[in-house]
């Protein structure tokens, strides 16, 4: 029998959600509580699964009223699964689109949730650790715990391979895991290690870690037995069994099924080939996402290959595919397909298609060149990576591009055809922007943050400087050290990732979408485009397909320029008769440029691809069972 009791009320989605199994601690329920009502940020939620023949439940039950958060316990009289089943149980019932696992005996200090959460943006697990530099596993106490906890790692290294040998602490209870990630239908869970069952069974790849000193018991007695020992074995045995099955599957996200379409119109089987897509967030995947959606609407099948399914190693700014070891695989995969739509460059991953799968050797191959590699630190390599690229984007049938510029350097003699195909935006109702004599000029950033994205030259531009206020939308790991470069300015606010409502309200509120990136990584612009279509004046470094998307719209200024960056502000903020005959002009540029406008092209350059090749474009077939198609023309 399994007993749900919400302590307190459930309102709005909560920011966290932390999920703690219990069994027989109710010695520490209490200082557990009060570490969580300091620790958690507002909006919290915990869920409590208690396995106890003690009072742990009734302790957890009383201290509700006192606590800022959320509380939910549910108390399992059948414990299956043990320590496992109750953390499945728990992120069943959590709410947030991250949880985090814990224990209840406060070896898992709660101060470490906010640093666990910090690290979260562009991973699905975030591992809190005791072996990493910084971390401190004297918590366990003796040395012979000492040697069975790394034995135990080694160990499960060394069978599971992967993901598990990557990690330095596998076995850690403590861990924030993004719940979209997990697939709770394939968790079988054995015992204590649930951080091994999900990482295993859900394909969990994407993996960053905290380190953090594993504490004392606060009371109670700790649970660990040799029986707890045979039972590992045996669940390192299981997960063993089940890579075999789970491991080689290389299959792409597949959307529904095609819409029916008029008889006789094109309906292409598309494969799309692209580091990121979504649950990433980036500019790249929300592109991918819209072309997906759109192609599919126009009655294609659409099927996407990307990081998500091949995993990648990142190792700081450096992201490495592993797809030609899985090549075979997705090799005969191509075939399957009418057109492959590849987006690059992107190291060991588009070169690798290009090379095994290009000049015309199978499927057509319509290319997405984004823009030059241009990695900091790594510019001499970059400028080599280039022209090896550019050599091998001349085994694809066709080539798009985002702007002139890089349709310019695509082009050859004799090599394939190159169009200019710009992505889109949704234009929504112009907003109202009643300006003020005497208000500050509100300027919007909107990215990651990373190094390549300028803001250790915008946020000097704008820290106290009167006459401009700066919101800062978005997340990543340098985030801190943006912070403390912004120090106790007052006109500079850092909101963290924000909701697509709150996203739009921002460009609708906000005079100026700003884009000071500093190398060619930045080749678009699609939220300086979304900024413009709320009528924001853009003001983006002068880099090759930005400048041609901003063209007359707004000021293009030098890169890694302060002084500069800092005059182009400040001249809007005292001339707003420009500053609104600009904005005008900027939404007037962004209405061509819709994301119907952007499919329909890319639909195009596909069957042009096919056709290309002398194969004949598939259509819907004609039956007799098919209804007339029906066109209701305006007028």
């Amino acid at each position: 029998m399994l007993t749900l009791t919400a302590t307190t009320p459930r309102t709005t989605t909560p920011t966290v959600s932390v999920v703690i199994p219990t069994f027989n601690e109710a010695g520490n329920v209490d200082e557990l509580m009060r570490r969580l009502a300091a620790a958690l940020p507002a909006g919290a939620e915990v869920v409590v699964v208690d396995d106890s023949t003690d009072d742990t439940a009734d302790r957890a039950r009383a201290a509700a009223p006192a606590v800022p958060f959320t509380l939910t316990v549910i108390h399992r009289d059948e414990p299956a699964g043990g320590l496992g089943g109750a953390v499945v149980a728990g992120l069943r019932a959590a709410r947030a689109d991250w949880a985090v696992v814990m224990d209840g005996d406060l070896q898992h200090p709660p101060a470490v949730v906010a640093e666990l959460l910090a690290a979260a943006p562009g991973h699905d697990v975030v591992v809190a650790t005791r072996y990493a530099d910084g971390g401190d596993g004297s918590g366990l106490g003796s040395p012979y715990r000492h040697a069975v906890s790394r034995g135990s790692k080694a160990l499960a290294a060394r069978l599971l391979g992967g993901a598990v040998a990557r990690m330095s602490d596998p076995l850690s209870g403590f861990f924030a895991v993004r719940r979209a990630a997990l697939d709770l239908d394939a968790v079988d869970p054995i015992g204590y290690k649930i951080l091994l069952e999900l990482v295993v069974r859900s394909g969990l790849e994407r993996i960053a870690e905290v380190p953090f000193t594993f504490g004392v018991r606060h009371a109670e007695e700790s649970k660990s037995t040799a029986r707890e020992g045979m039972r590992f074995l045996r669940h390192l045995t299981t997960l063993r069994r089940a890579q075999r099955v789970v491991t080689p599957d290389v299959a792409p996200v597949r959307l529904d099924d095609r819409r029916h379409h008029a008889p006789g119109s094109p309906r292409l089987d598309v494969l799309i080939v692209t580091s990121e897509a979504p649950p990433i967030v980036s500019g790249i995947s929300r592109c991918v996402d819209r072309l997906t959606v759109g192609l599919r609407e126009r009655g294609h099948r659409v099927d996407v290959l990307s990081s998500v399914q091949i995993p990648r190693l990142m190792l700081g700014e450096y992201r490495f595919s592993t797809l030609l070891a899985h090549w075979r695989r997705v090799g005969a995969l191509l075939e399957r397909y009418d057109v492959v739509n590849l987006h690059g460059p992107v190291p060991t991953m588009s070169d690798v298609v290009l090379l095994f799968a290009g000049a015309r050797r199978g499927t057509p191959i319509l290319y997405t060149h984004h823009s030059a590699l241009a990695v900091r630190g790594a510019e001499t390599l970059s400028r080599l990576y280039n022209r090896l690229h550019r050599v091998l984007s001349g085994r694809a049938d066709r080539i798009l591009t985002t702007s002139e510029h890089y349709a310019a350097l695509e082009r050859r003699a004799g090599g394939p055809a190159v169009e200019v195909v710009p992505w889109g935006v949704d234009v929504r109702p112009r907003p109202l922007r009643p300006h003020h004599d005497g208000a500050p000029l509100k300027v919007l950033f909107v990215g990651q943050m990373r190094p390549y994205k300028g803001l250790e030259w915008l946020i000097p531009a704008v820290a106290g400087r009167p006459g401009l206020e700066l919101t800062l939308i978005g997340d990543g790991a340098h985030r801190a050290d943006y912070e403390l470069l912004a120090g106790s300015a007052q006109n500079v606010l850092f909101t963290g990732r924000v909701s697509d409502e709150d996203l739009h309200r921002a460009y609708d509120t906000h005079d100026v979408v700003v884009l000071p990136s500093v190398t060619q990584a930045e080749a678009f612009g699609l939220v300086v485009l979304e900024g413009m279509a709320a009528g924001c004046v853009p003001v983006v470094s002068d880099l090759p397909g930005v400048r041609d998307l901003v063209a007359d719209t707004g000021p293009v200024v030098p890169t890694r320029d302060v002084d500069a960056l800092a005059a182009a502000l400040d001249g809007l903020a005292a001339d707003r008769s420009r500053l609104a005959t600009l904005g005008h002009r900027a939404r007037r540029r962004a209405e061509g440029l819709g994301w119907d406008t952007c499919v329909e092209r890319y639909e195009a350059a596909m069957i042009a691809t096919v056709e290309g090749r002398g194969r004949v474009v598939p259509t819907v077939p004609v039956t007799a069972a098919a209804p007339a198609a029906t066109v209701t023309r305006a007028g």
